[in-house]
């Protein structure tokens, strides 16, 4: 029995955290050249980063070129696809060393020390896989302020993404690129123009409509934004919900009713299940109730 326990605690572990990579000093001294690099801020191209190149790190170069280009090349499936566990740790050092430099509360550390500290760390790869997505996600909301992405079809298996908190991780971060900020400025500023011509040019998933997606059956996490934990569904719903809530009356007011109609009756915003997770709790129960 003790052993079956002690089996269960280590598949547990295998299963949640990993982290512990090694890297030769050519390849960690290159990681942490391309973290400070990223950590200067503005888009990358190849000539930044091109030092820094090695079999271990050109992918993850390549993508940082493909989002600073703002021309599509980020939304290429191999960039969109789920990278390996050991290239999220890279990404997550990359993060580290630049919220290391950025910090105006602390002396920064060493970057080496930080990268070290990161590779040697375990892990929640949900972390891992956010961050990732969230790192590319600003070359996709750039390209999207003029780009038309209504043909583009995301589809979760042929991007390596099969559990049901790995798809909306992938979910969240790409309708926060093309919704997200720019829904709460637009709703705030009821300008419903605007929020009709962005999601009329939303991309599809799974070739349906992106408010279809409803496969948020996993559970919460504990999740570290900037630097304190917080829900992730708490951060990440809020966010959605304004989208959808932002479409759903750009749509009722100035657009096609039975767009709005759908719109309620086949995303979230009537599935109350998932209203504990935003502050628009009591709008979404109003609309339920007039509907």
């Amino acid at each position: 029995m003790k052993f079956i326990l002690i089996l269960l605690v280590l598949l547990t572990a295998a299963t949640f955290c990993f982290a512990q990579v090694k890297l030769e000093s050519a390849d960690l001294t290159n990681l942490v050249g391309v973290g400070e690099t990223y950590s200067k801020g503005g888009s990358l191209s190849e000539s930044d980063l091109q030092t820094f190149r090695s079999p271990k790190l050109n992918r993850v170069i390549d993508t940082l070129v493909a989002s600073g280009k703002r021309d599509g090349s980020i939304l290429d499936a191999k960039y969109l696809k789920r990278p390996s566990d050991e290239e999220l740790v890279y990404w997550y050092v990359i993060r580290e060393i630049h919220y290391n430099r950025n910090n105006e509360n602390k002396k920064p550390q060493p970057s080496v020390d930080v990268a070290k500290e990161v590779l040697s760390t375990r892990f929640d790869p949900r972390w891992l896989l956010d961050n990732y997505y969230y790192r590319i996600r600003g070359g996709i909301a750039s390209y999207f302020n003029e780009a038309d992405l209504s043909k583009l079809d995301l589809r979760f298996a042929e991007l390596g993404l099969t559990d049901p908190t790995e798809k909306a991780i992938f979910f969240f971060n790409v309708m926060e690129a093309v919704g997200g900020g720019r829904f709460m400025v637009l709703l705030a500023t009821r300008n419903n123009k605007r929020i009709l011509e962005f999601a009329h040019r939303f991309p599809t998933f799974e070739g349906k409509k992106y408010y279809t997606f409803t496969d948020f059956n996993y559970p919460d996490f504990e999740w570290i934004g900037y630097e304190k934990p917080e829900s992730y569904n708490q951060r990440h719903f809020e966010t959605y919900y304004t989208t959808l809530f932002a479409h759903h009356k750009a749509e009722s007011e100035n657009g096609d009713k039975r767009v709005a109609d759908s719109l309620l009756r086949e995303s979230i915003l009537s599935k109350p299940e998932y209203f504990k997770f935003t502050s628009l709790d009591d709008l979404l129960k109003d609309l339920n109730s007039k509907n």
